[in-house]
């Protein structure tokens, strides 16, 4: 097989050849000098990284960018601070060592003019330019000194200022202190035998100050290479794949999203304080502890000394920089730290990006102030894509063209730590000078601003809107977790409301409860226990608990919801008796039939007279009441209610609403009961087709008609589509409702018994087992 151009091998010693010099840190070792030739000169501040873990395709793609032959080469990694591009840049710079004892190796710190200027000073004294110089005659001598020598490679690492380089004024931008800045590009040395590689945060360094073809994105890890650097920073005598299966570890690089700086940190952490991979999860998983793990910044040799390596402030300069830049791009950056860190549309996006704050004495129309302070789609193009080139955010188009970003969710993490802090610095000099120096845009600013984003793009839930309710349901429940910091406990409140009946529509109960659990918590600590929306919001929780059906929690709140409403609100109060028929319905799932009639016929009643007999709670009392005769066995008194509720239903919501779906197929089921099969099987035809066509193939009364109709089969002696049904209607409700749900429970039972009737007995016993 074909070796690399670059040769990987360890080195015990820092000599490579009989005319080396190195300077790490102020560590120096001479070689002997020869007068044949010029002395090889080798100036890297940091030592070889012995827990390098290697990643083959950014490694590769560097050595075809740069390989080892003559000829001018440059190239870039760029990338997401703490991605690991200075260690990958490193890594090159020993291999050309390695590999050519001819070669010169310079490094550079390109952060900052001062550090530029430094380096060089250090270069120059190694290779023996005149001492007294300094400034741009120092810059120009080293240059010139080093583009005398053969063969020489220079690293300039952190160029994350472009402008230094000359690239400001096509960004716009200009020198911070008010004058232009010196272009330091005219001072990196260029020669037919030389070879220059950048590292930056900046992607517009590729097709500036590199080709556009000759820049390598630099990523977070794959989650093999994670496991790897994990276990070398921990120093664990473990294998990757002993690694791999340590409890743990896995979940701990999900958190991490495999950031090699991070993942650095609490390796380093875990080792110091002999700490598994589960304990250090945990902590991080304790909101009191896991800003204080995170902000950890242990030394580290192969890093500048003074340099922050914390994973909360890694990034502070670098949103500095966008700040100067444009304010548009920093405020989107500072209000998307608060929504989901996945699958934002752009249509999101822009709309942090709009400054419609309300000024003291402002009437509260949003529309009205939008429209006067609301930025272009160009510069709202312009901030994201400048948000991209500094990997703040990943671009990633759909099917049909649309814009989405990701955003690494240390990033958001970090945003907020800094809101924080900065927040923490200024209420202390508040209480220490007794002014007002809090800053407008603070923490709560922006979480205000997210929850106010999310809330105009979630639409109330129709079926019209769900697509749209989808994209946004993960940002609108991530807004929501910050509802105490922005002070805004009854606007999020609403937005989850919102959210909740979505998920209602959707038969998605195990997500509608902590959603109805965390709206019902924010009232009742902001309205108290007796206000009728934190009354509302424990319906809400009542009938998500009976939905999943866990009838004994819906049965103690529903009974409290209701007292309280009668309470408050009086007894003929229209959600005082939408809290009656909650309650009945809870005894009818229990079997408590006679309890739920009589309860139900008392709603009945009084919504004829509050609401109308047509009013659409009116009909669904009648389907209830409907279901309760027919659970008693009273078929003909069942049918004849049902036969009303549905020609109502047909009148006043139309052919193709759930409702009156629902009725057709609660006939059916009175129908089945009473042995007219061929009735059955069309009217059940009929009720699936429309819920597969209005509410979707997953949706629980989709799944429930699908049952509904293998039962007919099973009944007709049609054992082969009943059992097929049946397959998929179990399948379906295991992964909907979970193993627990009585619904699922009882289409194991169905498929045990049309098992049964097929004589394959074993088969029947293995469906039963779980019960």
């Amino acid at each position: 097989m074909n070796q690399p151009a670059l040769q990987r091998r360890d080195v015990t010693d820092s000599r490579f050849g009989d005319y080396t010099r190195i300077n790490m840190s102020d560590t120096h070792y001479h070689s002997p000098h020869a007068a044949a030739r010029a002395e090889v000169v080798r100036v890297i501040p940091y030592p070889r990284n012995e827990d390098l873990v290697n990643r083959p395709d950014l490694i590769d793609k560097l050595d075809k960018l740069l390989p080892q032959t003559s000829g001018s080469h440059s190239a870039a990694l760029w990338g997401l601070g703490g991605s690991g591009k200075t260690q990958i840049a490193l890594d090159y710079a020993y291999r050309r060592c390695d590999a050519d004892d001819e070669c010169c190796v310079f490094w550079v710190h390109a952060d900052i003019e001062a550090t530029f200027l430094a380096d060089y000073k250090t270069i120059g004294k190694k290779l023996g330019v005149d001492e007294r110089l300094d400034g741009t005659d120092l810059l120009d001598a080293v240059r010139n000194e080093i583009e005398g020598r053969s063969k020489w490679v220079m690293v300039l690492d952190n160029a994350d200022d472009l402008e230094l380089f000359g690239v400001g004024q096509q960004l716009g931008g200009s020198a911070t202190d008010g004058s232009q800045n010196q272009n330091l590009q005219k001072y990196v040395p260029c020669t037919s035998q030389g070879t220059v590689l950048w590292t930056s945060r900046d992607a517009h360094i590729a097709g500036t100050l590199v080709g556009a073809r000759r820049s390598i994105e630099v990523r977070s890890m794959s989650v093999g290479e994670a496991t790897t650097l994990l276990a070398r920073i921990r120093d664990e005598p473990l294998t990757a794949e002993e690694a791999v299966e340590e409890a743990g570890v896995d979940a701990l690089l999900q958190e991490l999203e495999c950031l090699p700086l991070a993942i650095s940190q609490a390796g380093a952490y875990m080792r110091r304080m002999s700490m598994t991979a589960e304990k250090y999860l945990d902590l991080l998983r304790r909101g009191k502890t896991r800003w204080e793990v995170l902000k950890l910044s242990d030394t580290d040799r192969h890093r500048r000394p003074g340099v922050s390596n914390s994973v909360l402030e890694t990034w502070r300069i670098s949103m500095e920089r966008i700040r100067m830049e444009s304010e548009t791009s920093y405020r989107i950056l500072h209000v998307i730290a608060y929504v989901d860190s996945q699958d934002m549309p752009h249509e999101l996006v822009a709309a942090t990006a709009r400054r419609y704050d309300k000024e003291d004495g402002e009437e509260d129309d949003v529309d009205e102030v939008v429209l006067s302070r609301q930025v272009s789609d160009r510069e709202v193009l312009e901030a994201t894509t400048r948000l991209t080139e500094f990997s703040f955010l990943s671009l990633r188009q759909t099917e049909d063209s649309g814009r989405r970003y990701e955003m690494h969710k240390l990033v958001q993490e970090a945003i907020r730590y800094g809101l924080r802090v900065r927040d923490s610095a200024a209420t202390t000099v508040d209480k220490a000078s007794e002014v007002n120096n809090r800053p407008k845009e603070d923490e709560a600013y922006y979480c205000d601003k997210a929850l106010q984003v999310v809330n105009d793009l979630f639409p109330s839930s129709e079926p019209a809107t769900w697509e749209r309710c989808e994209q946004y349901i993960t940002h609108a429940i991530r807004v929501g977790e910050w509802a105490k910091v922005g002070r805004t406990e009854i606007k999020t409140a609403i937005l989850l409301a919102k959210v909740s009946y979505f998920l209602y529509d959707r038969g998605r109960w195990r997500e509608k409860e902590p959603v109805d659990s965390r709206a019902w918590d924010l009232l009742r600590e902001v309205l108290g226990e007796k206000h009728p929306d934190t009354i509302w919001s424990m319906a809400e929780l009542a009938a998500t608990y009976h939905n999943q059906g866990r009838y004994d929690e819906a049965e103690e709140i529903s009974v409290k919801v209701l007292d309280l409403r009668r309470e408050v609100l009086g007894e003929k109060h229209p959600d005082t008796i939408w809290s009656m028929a909650e309650l009945a319905a809870t005894y009818h799932n229990q079997g408590r039939y006679d309890e739920a009639e009589e309860i139900s016929v008392k709603v009945l009643d009084l919504r004829r007279e509050v609401l109308g007999e047509k009013h659409p709670d009116t009909i669904w009392s009648m389907a209830e009441l409907a279901a309760t005769y027919h659970n008693q066995g009273r078929y003909d008194e069942a049918e004849k209610l049902k036969d009303e509720a549905l020609a109502l239903r047909r009148e006043v919501l139309g052919e193709k609403h759930p409702h009156t779906i629902r009725s057709m197929a609660e006939l059916a089921a009175t129908y089945h009961a009473q042995g007219r099969y061929d009735e059955v099987e069309k009217l059940k035809d009929e009720a699936l087709e429309l819920r597969r066509e209005v509410v979707g193939e997953k949706h629980p009364d989709t799944i429930w008609s699908m049952a509904d109709l293998a039962a007919t089969y099973h009944n007709q002696g049609r054992y082969g589509e009943a059992e097929e049904i049946s397959v998929k209607v179990l399948d379906l409700r295991r992964k909907m409702l979970g193993e627990k749900h009585p619904d699922t429970i009882w289409s194991m039972a169905s498929l045990a018994a049309t098992y049964h009737a097929q004589r394959r007995y074993k088969e029947a016993g293995h469906s039963i087992r779980p019960l």
